[in-house]
């Protein structure tokens, strides 16, 4: 089992990457409804049931809160259930044949949730500002991220990290596929209400490499690998999604940050030393814009919690497991 993110909160907003990923399961299940009423839920309970079964699975998880599941790829059984609220696009292209909709919505009561609708309201807006501020912040560190770009590219040689990663790709051709294929694209790292969060499952029974030196020396190695080799699965920066953390193969990863995976990756030194020197005030800068998104995404977060709350005390259960059911036969069967 792995985990992924499959949105993010970036420099350019959310961002995220359902379309691709869904398009990849023959049975969708896309979940609608208010928070409160039990999408996270119901998707961690699948994944609860996939483990009872032996079933290999991804979770996917929510870049606003990262202890909420925002769906899950069974991958025996090409199929996918996804929160589709929004900012999640996501939208039935073969309705009913490939996707079909459950909306938890339907176990709120109308008559006990309008005495609340102000209160309501003014949580939703309170998130919304939060978000916009938050936001606001990332393009700040946007800006810095740009400056250190460009004094590293004055003071590294990137031509040369490209031909190192060009030979790595070429002594190491028997560990990618011969047909790289599509390949896909996730985000392994999110900017969360809780900081930068990283997941690190994927790396499991890999052979792991990490580029040594600066973290944008790093991502033009993992970024050449990725264009040279074809295919594999593409670990997306969270700040600037255009750029890479790493790909990942069947057998091997190259990634910028192996967690706790990091003692046992063998290193690929850069040699960018007077590059990273060069950029090191501006990263540092960058990273305190990103930490003043996060605390205004955990402002967000409150508020979304309260909504939940509201909502949950005008939920009708009993309709809530009678969709957990029918979402689970579409599953299994």
């Amino acid at each position: 089992m792995e985990r992924f993110f499959l949105g993010g909160n970036t420099a350019y907003g959310f961002r995220g990457f359902y379309d691709g990923e869904l398009a990849r399961a023959d049975n969708v299940v896309l979940l609608k409804g208010a928070p409160g009423t039990g999408k996270s839920t119901l998707i961690k309970g699948i994944g609860a049931e996939c483990a009872r079964r032996g079933l290999d699975h991804e979770m996917w998880y929510c870049s606003g809160d990262p202890s909420s599941a925002d769906g899950i790829y069974v991958k025996e059984l090409s199929a996918a259930v996804a929160d589709a609220t929004s900012p999640h696009p996501c939208e039935p292209s073969l309705p009913v044949i490939r996707e079909r909709t459950a909306d938890m919505a339907a176990a709120l009561d109308r008559a006990r949730l309008l005495p609340r609708k102000a209160e309501i309201e003014r949580l939703l807006k309170f998130k919304k500002d939060s978000y916009e501020r938050a936001y606001d912040m990332l393009k700040s560190a946007f800006g810095h991220y740009r400056r250190a770009e460009r004094m590293y590219l004055q003071s590294a040689d990137a031509a040369k990290i490209r031909r190192l990663a060009a030979a790595f790709a070429l002594s190491e051709r028997a560990l990618f596929p011969e047909d790289g294929g599509k390949g896909r694209d996730v985000f392994s790292s999110a900017i969360t209400a809780d900081g930068n969060v990283s997941f690190y499952d994927h790396l499991a029974g890999k052979r792991v490499f990490v580029p040594e030196g600066c973290e944008i020396g790093a991502r033009i190695f993992a970024e050449e690998v990725a264009a040279l080799a074809g295919g594999g699965i593409r670990l997306h920066f969270p700040l600037l999604p255009e750029h890479l953390d790493g790909v990942l193969f069947p057998g091997v990863a190259v990634v910028s940050d192996a967690g706790q995976f990091g003692t046992a990756a063998e290193k690929l030194y850069l040699g960018d030393g007077e590059g990273a020197a060069a950029c090191e005030a501006e990263l540092n800068r960058c990273r305190e814009w990103v930490k003043a998104a996060c605390a205004e995404l955990a402002a967000a977060r409150t508020a979304h919690l309260k909504v939940e709350k509201l909502h949950a005390e005008c939920m009708d259960y009993s309709v809530t497991d009678e969709i957990a059911e029918r979402v689970k036969k579409m599953l299994f069967g």
